[in-house]
């Protein structure tokens, strides 16, 4: 199975050569790396050119139109039915696409979003994704995925004839981009899950996922997108992702917003995560951060 994967990097010159790496180190040999950059400015290019493999394609955006956009890029140009995505800061596990091939190949599902488990190594912490007490991991999952996004881009492998069908990453996404994608590709597909360990992935505080003014206008647009989704799979979800956008909101400082849209999630479902928050609001932003900081660690 030929398979295309694509890569997008932005100023990702320390790390993305052991991404490379990972991926010519595959069992599954016959594939492309497409690697889009979205107009770096360090010294990303010179570390794709050391790379002399003739299934590496590198193409250069004039300017930096962001990782949905460049994640698009290489979907038009891949050459292969089949794609997979990689990210310039993690490692794919040497068998990761035999595996998932084998699991194509036994199952005989053709339009089906494959996924693999994966570490995630964030604030010095390891932790196994997708969680062993996820109700449903495989099948029709889009009603957990309303809940929470366990599918990692990294992950996934998937025909591109999927991808057309319902129109690729949005490019309008600040963050949660992955996400978006699955909710709308699990209203069609079914996805199969290989469920060991096959990525390492990464968290870095200066990548797009550390910006908390990009995290909320994603839920806002999440929201005017797919509020319906939430709110046709009962009142529990709707209740969730308005207790999420009206979390980061008070994250962010706003907190007359965030206390309205805890409100709303309070309305929508009685839930004690909402009403702790929605006390905790009432003091500030200051406190609420460190509360926050304080539960999570």
């Amino acid at each position: 199975m030929f398979i295309s994967i694509v890569m997008p990097v932005h100023n990702r010159e320390h790390t993305i050569g052991r991404a490379i790496e990972s991926i010519l180190n595959q069992t599954h040999a016959s594939f492309e790396l497409i690697i889009v950059d979205d107009a770096s400015t360090d010294g990303t290019r010179n570390v794709v050119r050391f790379y002399d493999d003739k299934r590496i394609r590198y193409i250069a955006h004039a300017e930096k139109l962001g990782a949905p956009a460049a994640r698009n890029t290489g979907i038009r140009e891949a050459q292969a039915e089949w794609i997979a995505f990689h990210d310039s800061d993690d490692i794919w596990m040497p068998d990761k696409l035999e595996k998932q091939i084998n699991r194509v190949l036994q199952n005989g599902l053709e339009h089906a979003v494959y996924y693999t488990g994966f570490y995630r190594f964030k604030h010095g912490k390891c932790e196994y994704i997708p969680e062993p007490d996820l109700r449903r991991k495989e099948g029709d999952i889009h009603r957990e995925l309303l809940v929470k996004n366990f599918v990692s881009t990294q992950t996934v492998l998937l025909p591109k004839a999927c991808l057309d069908a319902v129109g690729g990453f949005d490019e309008e996404m600040p963050r949660l981009q992955d996400w978006e994608l699955w909710i709308r590709l699990s209203e069609r597909y079914p996805f199969c899950l290989v469920d060991e360990p096959l990525v390492h992935v990464f968290y870095s505080d200066n990548s797009i996922s550390a910006s908390q003014e990009n995290l909320i206008r994603a839920y806002r647009l999440i929201l005017q997108k797919h509020g319906h989704l939430f709110r046709e799979a009962g009142r529990s979800y709707f209740a969730s992702l308005l207790f999420s956008y009206g979390h980061n909101l008070c994250l962010h400082g706003d907190m007359r917003l965030g206390r309205t849209t805890l409100y709303q999630s309070l309305r929508s479902q009685i839930g004690l995560k909402s009403i702790a928050a929605l006390i905790v609001s009432f003091f500030g932003k200051r406190l609420y951060r460190y509360l926050h900081l304080k539960w999570v660690r």
